[in-house]
């Protein structure tokens, strides 16, 4: 359990790193919300956004997966929520922050499934539910610590959502150097570094 807690750190930080800035967006549109006057049904529409957007990720991205790969499939969704963030950072209207709000749903939705179909891939039946746990632990306390970063800056002002922003860039990063062994992933099989630190 240790040694896969270990190996899989360049995934648990790039994970922990996105949850971080989906708390603080997650909030940070709501408290934005009431500072522009939004009324209660248009807040509820447009963060409702996100669980459309994640429920038609959730439909679509396995067989994006299958067509060009984990890695890819990540940095392309975490690429389109630093997008989202952005998007709704420059325009504050109702309509804009739907579209952004369905872009972070469709997008978490798809590095959740790349995130948890790398795990079950080096999990055994011995050690999955603690592998699991652990990812799940991370993924709260990511949440967590994200809610805490409301006291960097007004929400009013733009330097929160280019915060979020930056935190999903971010996360990329150890994803990007890394990467797992996929016997059914040929779109994945050009030379890196695997989560062991070994040349492939």
């Amino acid at each position: 359990m240790h040694k896969e807690v270990t190996r899989s750190w360049p995934l648990f930080a790039g994970i922990g790193t996105m949850m971080i800035a989906h708390g603080l967006q997650m909030q940070l549109m709501g408290i934005r919300s009431v500072a522009e006057n939004f009324s209660v049904i248009t807040t509820g529409i447009f963060m409702a956004g996100y669980f459309i957007g994640y429920f038609s990720g959730s439909q679509t991205t396995p067989k994006l997966v299958q067509k060009v790969g984990h890695i890819r499939v990540f940095a392309a969704f975490a690429s389109l929520a630093s997008l989202s963030a952005l998007l709704a950072a420059v325009y504050v209207n109702p309509v804009m922050w739907t579209l952004s709000r369905i872009i972070t749903g469709i997008s978490l939705v798809s590095c959740y499934i790349v995130a948890e179909s790398w795990l079950n891939d080096r999990a055994t039946n011995k050690n999955r539910g603690q592998l699991l746990s652990a990812y799940m632990i991370i993924l709260y306390i990511g949440l967590g610590i994200g809610m805490l970063l409301l006291n960097v800056s007004d929400p009013k002002n733009y330097e929160p959502f280019i915060l979020v922003s930056v935190l999903l860039s971010l996360a990329l990063v150890p994803i990007l150097l890394t990467c797992l062994l996929y016997t059914s992933d040929a779109a994945d099989d050009t030379p890196c570094v695997d989560l062991g630190g070994r040349r492939i």
